[in-house]
């Protein structure tokens, strides 16, 4: 059973620095991650708290090591990291997030630039305390019928909500069907982590 510091000690570290974007929603994340330390620090079980990164590239950026960092500050209170590669999501170009599709390439290509990132993730991680995992290992699995399945958790709606999904529309920029795919792909890594864990969380990255 592991020893952690106070539930309130662990959330003036973590909550440093943080920016949900608007005063409600930083109420409900911090209530929301009192509650699982709490959990966390009764049982003695560290929280298991991944966050994704699409290897787009060989180098990772200044605004990855934000999320990096965060990551290490939840190594350091004694809780387990995954650092989740996403070699599926940046093989069919997952354009969340970003007001433009990303280019596709092969798992080849994106498991080269996977080794890469771990490598110079682990100036940041702490390389015993951190387990690695490729999305592919689960997403690839999946058939047509389980995404679309996933998909219908989603609507129209929801995606023309988000911000660089409505400019988009707005400037008539296509976006089309993968949108839609990878974001609810992207929604089974917290049920796959729970399979694997007691709890998880995850932490946003800069991809």
């Amino acid at each position: 059973m592991a020893n952690f510091p106070p539930v309130e000690e662990q959330m003036r570290i973590l909550m440093r620095g943080v920016d949900f974007g608007d005063p409600q929603t930083t109420v409900n994340m911090e209530r929301e991650l009192r509650a699982r330390l709490q959990e966390s620090y009764d049982s003695g079980v560290p929280l298991r708290i991944y966050c994704g990164y699409d290897p787009s590239s060989p180098d990772l950026h200044l605004g990855h090591t934000i999320s990096m960092r965060k990551l290490r500050q939840f190594q350091d209170l004694g809780h387990d990291v995954t650092f989740l590669i996403g070699s599926f999501t940046s093989m069919v170009g997952d354009p969340s997030d970003k007001d433009s599709a990303r280019r596709q390439q092969g798992l080849e290509d994106a498991l080269e630039k996977a080794r890469s990132y771990t490598d110079q993730a682990f100036r940041v991680l702490d390389r015993e305390k951190t387990t690695i995992r490729y999305n592919h290992e689960w997403l690839s699995q999946l058939s047509f019928a389980d995404v679309v399945g996933l998909a219908g958790n989603f609507t129209v709606q929801q995606f023309l909500a988000r911000d660089n999904f409505s400019k988009r529309h707005e400037r008539v920029t296509p976006f089309g069907y993968t949108n839609s795919s990878m974001r609810s792909c992207r929604a089974t890594t917290p049920w796959r982590s729970r399979r694997t864990s007691r709890s998880a969380a995850r932490t946003s990255s800069s991809t």
